[in-house]
């Protein structure tokens, strides 16, 4: 009787004490996750207030007067869930409004509009940056404020970002590449400035995708080269940069600009041999050699910082530095590769083909949905596309046309809706959008998002799995884990906003592979200006 009595006493202590452990287990973490959920579906800017950036507009055109009007400047804001108030405007600047918002260039009045645009007649040129020395972001003489009661309180500006990676490293240093946002260019070597009536035939207009050299592109931001290759035997510069079967600039430019920027920068570029629709002959002996001159070449020219492909798309932006090599390779022709172990596989571009807005955002949304469990990059090609019956039709149109139609839907849609999950998105024209700070701030938010979780499975992982998955249902791994599961538990650094960097000195001793002569970046008569947080 006593064992009876002895043996129910101690079933219920254990009932007890089980039902004390599991109310402890699950009531310890609720806070964190809610935090941990509230992180992922936040928007991506802080919702407190509202948020300016400048574009560049893609059109162009000479006037009647023979002058060239192209990349007029272009006023967004964005008021998160902050609420436009009476009295509320935004201004275009030549100096920081920070601490003084009076005098600016152009001004226009919010009106009670929570999200605008606004192209002004302020047209920016095309600043020189000085190769030898990329350091941090740096305001390249034209500035955005938001000014409220006669106080600034968003700004932005144009800038280069050329060093965005290397900056954020102990934020993005632990973090694979494949879990970061790569803004990129579509046709990035289908590149040349406007020229006026050279550039106005209908040939000229559906054949140039970018308007800055790959030099530019790099040092702006982009990091995801998307290029097509044609091979021609009779002509002293044999490899060319094309736009489908239309050749436009030699590779050695490409190969200038790039290696100048490796050579100057510690950040990680993803070259992309996307397709090769000239002289790549069929005839598989000479198809065989054809690749293997372009693969030499690449070697001679690049082999000291071409990455191995055995590191995989998971490795480490700290795992490249540490063995010194920051370019990816991907090269389309399978064969080739397998020959080749500094050679990546092909990276899956989402093209959609696609001639209006709507469509390209059912498309690309089904693209976000389908990839989002991917392992390797892929690029969502986030550009319209003109049809055959459109360049017959509609001559005056082009391809900057079809750009500022879908700029600033693009930029919306990968600040509010796939930050979470995009691997790479390549554009027409980048400065008509704000991809590039999208990007960059979305891959730290990622981090800081994904720290949160870490912490969180630490603590009680199987019943916060358990309750993730009750809470969120087929979501759970985006705002839980974040995309594809971030490996960043040795950082627990705070999230720092893209436009908080150190100050500028004058002059600045580079990080760099090999030694070199340092001097100032250099814009052609624009001030540079170390950029400040408002």
């Amino acid at each position: 009787m006593e064992i009876k009595v002895w043996e129910m006493a101690m079933n219920s202590y254990t009932v007890f004490a089980s039902m004390l452990l599991i109310g402890y287990v699950i009531s310890t973490p609720l806070s964190t996750i809610d935090e941990t959920e509230e992180c992922w579906t936040m928007p991506l800017y802080p919702p407190e207030r509202p948020r300016v950036f400048l574009t560049l507009s893609p059109l162009a055109k000479s006037t009647a007067g023979g002058n060239i009007q192209q990349r007029q400047i272009e006023i967004n804001w964005h008021g998160n869930r902050a609420v436009a108030q009476p009295g509320d405007w935004i201004g275009l600047y030549e100096h920081d409004p920070v601490n003084n918002p009076t005098l600016p260039l152009r001004q226009i009045t919010v009106d009670g509009r929570n999200n605008g645009y606004h192209k002004t007649d302020v047209q920016f040129g095309f600043p020189t940056i000085d190769p030898q020395l990329l350091i941090e972001d740096t305001c390249l003489g034209y500035w955005i404020g938001y000014i409220r009661n006669g106080v600034t309180i968003s700004i932005n500006c144009l800038k280069i970002r050329p060093s965005w990676m290397w900056q954020n490293r102990e934020i993005l240093g632990p973090v694979s590449i494949r879990q970061l946002f790569l803004p990129g260019t579509h046709n990035s070597g289908s590149y040349r400035p406007y020229n006026g009536h050279s550039s106005d035939t209908v040939f000229m207009r559906y054949l140039i995708c970018q308007d800055e050299d790959i030099f530019h592109q790099l040092a702006y931001g982009i990091r995801y080269l998307d290029v097509r290759v044609g091979y021609y035997p009779e002509r002293e510069d044999k490899f060319w940069l094309n736009h489908n079967y239309a050749r436009v600039n030699p590779l050695r430019f490409l190969i200038e600009d790039l290696k100048t920027f490796l050579e100057a920068t510690q950040e990680v570029v993803i070259l992309d041999f996307h397709r090769f629709p000239v002289g790549f002959s069929q005839n598989t002996q000479r198809n065989r050699e054809t690749h293997a001159q372009l693969v030499q070449l690449l070697l001679d020219k690049f082999g000291d910082f071409m990455v191995p492909s055995s590191y995989g798309s998971m490795a480490s932006l700290n795992d490249l530095w540490a063995i010194n090599r920051t370019l990816i390779v991907v090269y389309a022709d399978d064969w080739t590769r397998s020959s080749h172990p500094f050679l990546w596989p092909s990276i899956p571009q989402e093209w959609g083909d696609k001639r209006n807005v709507d469509d390209l955002h059912k498309y690309l949304s089904g693209i976000d949905k389908k990839r989002y469990d991917s392992d390797y990059f892929w690029a969502a090609m986030a550009e319209l596309t003109p049809s055959t019956m459109d360049v017959l039709f509609r001559p005056n149109d082009g391809l900057r046309k079809l750009a500022d139609n879908v700029a600033r839907n693009v930029t919306a849609w990968y600040r509010d809706l796939w930050w979470k999950t995009t691997s790479m998105t390549a554009v027409d024209f980048f400065h008509s959008t704000d991809i590039i700070d999208v990007a960059i701030d979305a891959s730290l938010k990622r981090v800081h998002c994904s720290n949160l979780a870490a912490t969180t499975l630490t603590t009680t992982p199987t019943t916060q799995h358990t309750m993730a998955e009750e809470r969120t249902g087929q979501d759970r791994r985006r705002f839980y884990l974040g995309p594809r599961n971030l490996d960043i538990t040795g950082s627990t650094l705070e999230l720092t906003s893209s436009l908080s960097v150190t100050s500028l000195s004058p002059r600045m001793t580079a990080r760099r592979r090999r030694t070199k002569n340092t001097t100032a970046v250099l814009t052609q008569n624009l001030p540079v200006t170390t950029i400040h947080s408002v």
